[in-house]
């Protein structure tokens, strides 16, 4: 926690009601709230977001720190407008403010202070305040809304179930705030935003990156043994490739996929597009039991969607 987010979370009065109800489809099924990114559970680092609320709650199936109160939209799997009322159903005492956040923005604890330093600052005249995505529009599940209007806007909005999160609190018009940090709304999706979003925290906290150099000779030698020319092979992107598909579904399958991508390169075709299909052929594929599937215990577990309407 950056000491400016810590200084400003102290001083802001605010609840916290964070969704994690999702399926994560486009991970393959794969329980976001337990995902690891930068070596922190993607739950963890929402919940940093939300350190210093007087009550916070989650919604969904997860297992949460000393603390925090967990909670299930009725019934469960009905949408995260539901989540939202079951999340401030629970809270007793609430806050002059209400933090939403969905479980799948990594860079939450990075830019959470500039809502709540509206809060703290006194300049908050609007109901809402959301951070923006990439396009300008607002994040709805990362923003701090006052509490009584949020209120009167799940009152009004009647049975939230199967029903859009915009249909419920935009009519509370929001202020987008643009984030000091780029892209620090942007969610975690898929396995592709899973690899940025490590790669971007790893920058940030000064953990180097794979030094992958000493491994061209073997490359090399290899290539010379099997008549191949070194500089057809991209090792960055077969190592990518490999970890998308063990991190989505039978480990097993990494170096098959490693391999069928091999064949259709040599068969005259677009490195760059046949990886993603190969990728995405994989990843969409059923877990087969028992084929070393992500959760297993291995070391190497990959670092795990409110599925959010707009």
């Amino acid at each position: 926690m950056t000491s400016e987010f810590a200084v400003v979370s102290r001083q802001a009065g605010f609840d916290a009601v964070v969704l994690a109800g999702g399926k994560g489809s486009r991970l393959g099924g794969v329980d976001k709230a337990a995902l690891k990114v930068g070596g922190v559970r993607l739950l963890d680092r929402v919940l940093e977001a939300a350190a210093g609320a007087r009550t916070t709650v989650v919604v969904g199936p997860v297992d949460a720190p000393a603390g925090v109160l967990v909670t299930r939209e009725d019934p469960p799997g009905t949408g995260p407008a539901a989540g939202i009322a079951a999340g401030l159903a629970v809270v007793g005492e609430h806050a002059e403010w209400t933090l939403l956040l969905a479980c799948d923005l990594p860079g939450a604890p990075l830019a959470v202070h500039q809502l709540l330093a509206l809060v703290v600052e006194g300049s908050a005249e609007a109901d809402a305040y959301c951070l923006a995505r990439e396009s300008g529009q607002p994040e709805w599940l990362f923003g701090i809304y006052r509490t009584s209007a949020l209120l009167a806007a799940v009152e009004a909005y009647g049975d939230p179930r199967d029903r859009s999160v915009r249909g419920m609190v935009g009519p509370l018009n929001p202020v987008v705030v643009e984030p000091e940090l780029p892209n620090a709304a942007h969610d975690l999706d898929t396995w592709s935003d899973h690899a940025r979003w490590n790669a971007a925290i790893r920058l940030r906290t000064g953990t180097p990156p794979e030094d992958r150099t000493p491994w061209r000779p073997f490359i090399e030698r290899v290539c010379a043994a099997v008549g191949v020319d070194p500089d057809l092979v991209d090792e960055d992107a077969v190592l990518d490739l490999t970890r998308e598909v063990a991190h989505a579904g039978a480990r097993a399958m990494a170096p098959v996929s490693a391999y069928i991508l091999g064949v259709a390169v040599g068969a005259g075709g677009d490195p760059d597009y046949l990886a993603r299909v190969v990728e995405d052929a994989a990843t969409a594929a059923p877990m087969p039991p028992g084929g070393g599937a992500i959760g297993d215990g291995a070391e190497n577990e990959p670092e795990t969607d409110p599925d959010k309407e707009s």
